[in-house]
């Protein structure tokens, strides 16, 4: 019965995670603009993307953690502008919702 159970407990966890890798896309291009709330970003057939960034958006770039802390420090707001510059290659892995892009994960390259 246990084993059962664990089966169970395993494959809803399974199916959990496709369904919600399914929803999440991915773009990479050069950031052609950003502010506080979005991210825009050229792709390689020159196509514009925007970006909607939220509190849930997490930045992978060099030197973010320290760039986190002196944030912190001196009591200044950790905005996507902060993070992500003009001219930097990144992949956006982002979430289609209600007519809008939804950047989930920035890496910047």
């Amino acid at each position: 019965m246990v084993r059962r159970l664990a089966f169970l407990a395993v494959a809803v966890f399974l199916v959990a995670t496709f369904s919600f890798a399914a929803d999440v896309e991915e773009a990479e291009g050069t950031v052609k603009a950003v502010t506080s709330t979005s991210v825009t970003v050229k792709d390689a057939e020159g196509v514009d993307w925007v970006f909607a960034a939220t509190d849930d958006t997490v930045v992978m770039a060099k030197g973010a953690s320290h760039k986190m802390k002196d944030l912190d420090d001196a009591g200044e707001a950790k905005t996507i502008d902060k993070f992500v510059m003009v001219d930097q290659k990144v992949t956006i892995k982002y979430e289609k919702k209600d007519d809008k892009a939804y950047a989930k994960e920035i890496r910047v390259h």
